[in-house]
């Protein structure tokens, strides 16, 4: 049980993710799946606190440091006005803008590469204003997505290099 657990702490750390947890699994000599779900696990349980964390921590330190406002503000404004018209001028329905944003997060968390799973994917949806059912399930799909992806990578070494 202490192996389960490792592995699913594992996979709630912002580098390693699902990509050491499934890893991690294997060297704890778990089986394919059993790392897969583990690793889904992790990156579930983390995604809900951290786009609820973000919004809480930006808004502390806000109101407290006067350089980290005066950034947050400007990342805020400079982020909406670059890419807002992108999303907002789709359709006048905030619902469809709101779902592309949720596709487009999706995207970003699913393809594997450096800062672009959960812990990157929940600071983009808060930086882009996705309301948290959107970005929840966009951010869990993606980590679902790249969890599979990894699998699947990891499954063919272990057949190719003959160490299953």
């Amino acid at each position: 049980m202490f192996k389960e657990l490792i592995t699913i702490l594992i996979a709630m750390t912002p580098t390693l993710e699902a990509h050491g947890a499934i890893l991690a699994g294997i060297a704890f000599h778990f089986s394919i799946i059993k790392s897969f779900f583990l690793a889904i696990i992790g990156m579930v349980l983390i995604t809900g606190p951290l786009l609820l964390w973000w919004r809480v921590l930006s808004e502390y330190f806000m109101h407290r440091v006067y350089l980290i406002n005066r950034f947050m503000s400007w990342l805020f404004s400079y982020t909406r006005r670059k890419h807002s018209d992108k999303f907002e001028n789709i359709d006048p329905a905030e619902r469809k803008a709101h779902l592309l944003k949720a596709i487009v997060l999706y995207i970003f968390v699913a393809v594997p590469g450096p800062f672009t799973g959960v812990w990157g994917g929940t600071v983009a949806a808060y930086v882009f204003g996705v309301p948290f059912k959107y970005a929840y399930v966009s951010l869990v799909l993606g980590a679902v997505t790249v969890a599979v992806l990894d699998s699947l990578v990891i499954a063919g070494a272990i057949k190719i290099l003959g160490f299953g």
